[in-house]
């Protein structure tokens, strides 16, 4: 039998992990260890576990060696619509928090900048607003353990963010939904757009995608009970670390 190709290998390990042979945090054998294993050269592993590092089922480390990572966190609908709840359990953390938390993943949120602005073409259109008219805009990083997993702006019309933590430059406890919430925003609707994309250049430096990396591109847009947009919100995921989830949605 000749032997095995890189992609066989890759193959064989994917299936190896998805077995539970190599749970997650556990370090798989050696590049030389792999080698004899599967009578090839080392390259040939390499290779192998390349692809693997692709598709965000390994990472490497000089210290370390190639070790099995963790499953992406799952970032449900029911995250943001809960987080305008006041008196849900855990009500100081934000969705992306909370999400974490409730997989045993230690996460952070960065903010990374809080300003006026004018609409972008985009987002204004989006808002219902004519072109240029004054927003807030808040960005955020959003880390699982140590990884950066996504990046986020938020738009809400000045109007509505005036006087409010929204214009302040301190991360928001609860989330930007509470705060909306508290701000006296009575919530009614979202509405999601989901698409993958390859990654502009900085955001492959910013997120440290492999060179086929994939990022998850969502652009949402909030309305209250009387139909106003008051938030969009964009976000671009590492498809490695982050899956979104939308449960019971309505059929007919």
């Amino acid at each position: 039998m000749p032997p095995m190709g890189y992609r066989q290998i890759a193959a064989a390990l994917r299936a190896a992990i998805d077995a539970g042979e190599h749970p997650p945090g556990s370090r798989l054998p050696t590049e030389a260890e792999l080698a004899a294993e599967y009578d090839v050269s080392r390259e040939t592993v390499r290779r192998a576990l390349a692809v693997l590092k692709a598709a965000g089922l390994v990472t490497t480390a000089t210290s370390q060696g190639t070790v099995v990572a963790r499953p992406p966190v799952r970032v449900r609908l029911a995250h943001y619509a809960t987080a305008a709840d006041p008196d849900r359990p855990g009500r100081d953390l934000g969705p992306w928090e909370t999400a974490c938390a409730e997989q045993g993943v230690t996460s952070r949120v960065e903010v990374t900048g809080v300003d006026r602005v004018p609409a972008p073409e985009q987002v204004a259109e989006l808002l219902g607003l004519p072109a240029g008219s004054e927003v807030v805009r808040r960005g955020r990083r959003m880390f699982a353990g140590e990884d950066l997993a996504q990046v986020q702006e938020s738009w809400v019309p000045a109007d509505v963010a005036a006087g409010t933590p929204l214009e302040r430059p301190e991360k928001l406890v609860g989330g930007l939904y509470a705060a909306l919430t508290a701000a006296g925003v009575e919530l009614a609707a979202a509405t999601e757009e989901v698409a993958g994309r390859g990654p502009t250049a900085e955001e492959q430096d910013l997120l440290g995608l492999p060179e086929a990396g994939t990022v998850l591109e969502v652009w949402r847009v909030t309305r209250d009970r009387t139909g106003r947009a008051v938030e969009v919100l964009h976000t671009v995921s590492d498809i490695r670390r982050v899956a979104r989830v939308y449960e019971d949605l309505p059929i007919g």
